[in-house]
């Protein structure tokens, strides 16, 4: 089975709190970090109803995925990856609930009770507890009933906590993705399986404050959305990419300096809709502004270049308004 580094899109999912202390719960809203899609509830009834509410959107991989039919007995299944960038139309994305921590001292519906109630496989259940009920705490996670739990009286719960959470949703994430990443294991986009990718991709989330990414290809990379919606575009290639790309340079006549740079993987060029193609009579190409700089990395067995697009054009209709993480905050 081929070993993902990276999945093939990520985007911040939501989290839930339920706690009958409402201090609790304001004091756990100061201290979340800025930009985490929550929601607090007191009554654990109002909390499993929303928790259990089934996302109108279905899952992407339910979606990528079409039947053709060559003849009566022969179909064939097709995997559209296209619709890993469209899926950056769909608000509801950031709606899907990925972890839940709930306290296990409550009325009407204890903590253990709440958990026993929910139904997605995926959910990833955290649960706070008292000294009093760690023992019971301790069977269910055995149990399999929990995947964390979490003493409410360590001295630095909040932060236990947020580090916890932040897990969880990797965890999800990963199991979310597993059934496109298994379809793609026949052939995938081979940076995904390389760990100086990930590193890179992750490093870079962190520095520029971008908050999801969604494999693309032509060419071969990622497109990556800060919290406003504003698309920024990584380039992967390896060396018979880049060649492929001298070689495209060099039949459109590129000038002299550019397709020197190409030929020796000094630069990435990002050509998507325009081309030399496109233009006509006595305009020419502005080749400068469609090449950057490349970052060298070197994978396990080969290496890699990469460069960095900010406000990158898209080949898709997008609406930060109306669809991007910050559109899905101002809901919340």
């Amino acid at each position: 089975m081929t070993e993902f580094a990276l999945a093939p899109y990520f985007h911040p999912t939501t989290v839930v709190f339920i706690d009958d202390n409402e201090s609790f719960l304001r004091s756990l809203d100061l201290e979340l970090p800025g930009g985490w899609a929550c929601k607090t509830f007191t009554d654990p009834t109002i909390a499993l109803e929303f928790v259990q509410r089934q996302p109108t959107l279905p899952p992407l991989m339910d979606r990528c995925f079409t039947l053709q039919r060559r003849s009566p007995s022969e179909v064939l299944i097709h995997l559209d990856l296209n619709l890993i960038e469209q899926e950056i139309n769909h608000l509801e994305r950031f709606a899907r609930i990925s972890v839940v921590v709930v306290d296990y001292s409550m009325p009407v519906i204890n903590g253990l009770d709440f958990c026993a109630a929910l139904t997605d496989p995926l959910l990833r259940k955290a649960m706070l507890t008292g000294v009093a009920d760690e023992k019971v705490a301790v069977e269910a996670f055995n149990a399999g009933l929990l995947n964390r739990f979490i003493p409410k009286h360590n001295n630095n719960g909040i932060g236990v906590i947020l580090d916890f959470i932040d897990d969880l949703q990797q965890e999800y994430f990963s199991q979310y993705t597993a059934r496109l990443k298994d379809t793609l294991a026949i052939d995938p986009p081979k940076f995904l399986t390389e760990p100086v990718i990930a590193r890179h991709v992750e490093t870079l989330m962190q520095r520029e404050n971008l908050v999801e990414y969604y494999l693309v290809d032509t060419p071969p990379g990622l497109m990556l959305l800060k919290a406003n919606g504003q698309i920024w575009r990584l380039v992967v290639m390896n060396e018979a990419d880049m060649q492929q790309q001298a070689v495209f340079a060099r039949a459109h006549e590129a000038p002299r300096s550019i397709l020197n740079d190409l030929v020796k993987c000094k630069k990435i060029g990002l050509f998507l809709g325009d081309s030399p193609d496109n233009y006509f009579g006595d305009e020419k190409f502005p080749w400068h502004e469609y090449v950057k700089r490349a970052q060298r990395l070197q994978g396990v067995h080969t290496s890699w270049y990469v460069a960095l697009w900010q406000n990158a054009p898209a080949d898709i209709d997008f609406d930060p308004a109306t669809s991007s993480y910050d559109a899905y905050l101002a809901t919340l």
